[in-house]
């Protein structure tokens, strides 16, 4: 198991870690995504989002990106203990699952055991995204049994493992991000309501036609949507898949936008489990009225409360279709 140091420029600290820390606990992450450790702290650092982690690991590297000393913005609980007081560790490949999952699991049981024997911590000091902000993470390591990880980080320290039951009955989490099926709908000016869509089978929304309304809602639990009027700087009230109704124009608390008023920005998050989305923004013109930048998907992302920790568009071009899953 080989642990590399890959840190953040100081100069992108305002962004990615801009607080002091004397760390008093320790993450669990899943990165929902199947890249490794390398690719998943480059882009961390690379993109520009206020979204970060302390480290990342894989099947057969652990690539630290933050120090130890400074804050992430990986919890989603603002300036809670999560954000301010952790230190947040990925676990990647937990998208697909599989064997380099499971040895990226075992290197994290490993690697966290060593920074609970480098603190004298005990194993009360570890936590999980869900612990902080409510989301369903880590998704995988949970679903596999939050208790046998943890006994993977005893068996590392020397500890007496606690017996799992083995009777435990099946529940909502099991299903696929523990939402299910997310069934949306876009609206534009020319259109009005688009077809429902039914996770990433097709997307909502029309190329060439600006969106300015937007609703969605999961087989389980409940999913919440913010958008972003177009140049503006503050998203719009947040909206319940629970108000869902289709093709409906009347209450607003159905859809997240207002009639004829753009939309640039997305924010979607699930009480329960996760959401992936992404967008398509419009195309950029000169004053020639000649492309200069076509429409654009962009990547996808996930989020999991109305903090800035992340969402789908750029400001100031206006979003055309979006898929989930």
């Amino acid at each position: 198991m080989q642990i590399v140091k890959m840190l953040c420029p100081s100069n992108k600290y305002y962004l990615k870690c801009p607080y002091s820390m004397d760390p008093e606990y320790i993450t669990v992450h899943n990165t929902a995504n199947d890249a490794g450790a390398t690719a998943e702290v480059s882009f961390m650092i690379g993109n520009g989002k206020e979204v970060s982690f302390h480290a990342a690991v894989d099947d057969n590297v652990i690539v630290q990106g933050l120090p130890f000393d400074r804050n992430a913005w990986a919890c989603g609980d603002g300036h809670g203990k999560g954000n301010r007081k952790s230190i947040s560790i990925e676990i990647c490949y937990s998208k697909s699952g599989g064997t380099k999952f499971d040895k990226a699991e075992q290197n994290a049981a490993k690697y966290i055991a060593i920074l609970l024997k480098e603190r004298n911590w005990g194993i009360e000091r570890i936590k999980r995204h869900k612990d902080w902000s409510g989301k369903y993470c880590p998704h995988r390591t949970m679903d596999n049994g939050w208790e046998r990880f943890l006994n993977l980080i005893r068996a590392e320290l020397g500890q007496a493992t606690v017996k799992i039951p083995t009777n435990t009955s099946v529940s909502i989490s099991k299903e696929p991000n523990c939402t299910g099926n997310i069934t949306y709908q876009a609206h534009d000016g020319k259109y009005k309501w688009n077809p429902e869509v039914i996770n990433d089978n097709g997307n909502a929304g029309n190329s060439g036609i600006r969106m300015d309304g937007l609703r969605a809602k999961p087989k389980y639990g409940e999913i919440k949507i913010q958008t972003r009027l177009l140049n503006t700087n503050n998203f719009l009230d947040v909206v319940s898949s629970k108000n869902y109704i289709k093709n409906d124009s009347k209450n607003g608390n159905s859809y997240s936008g207002i009639y004829g008023k753009p939309i640039d920005g997305v924010k979607i998050w699930a009480t329960k489990g996760y959401v992936e989305y992404r967008v398509k923004v419009e195309s950029v013109r000169n004053n020639k009225g000649q492309v200069i930048k076509p429409e654009t998907w962009l990547p996808w992302v996930r989020k999991a409360d109305n903090t800035p920790e992340g969402y789908a568009g750029v400001k100031g071009r206006a979003i055309v279709a979006i898929q989930m899953k």
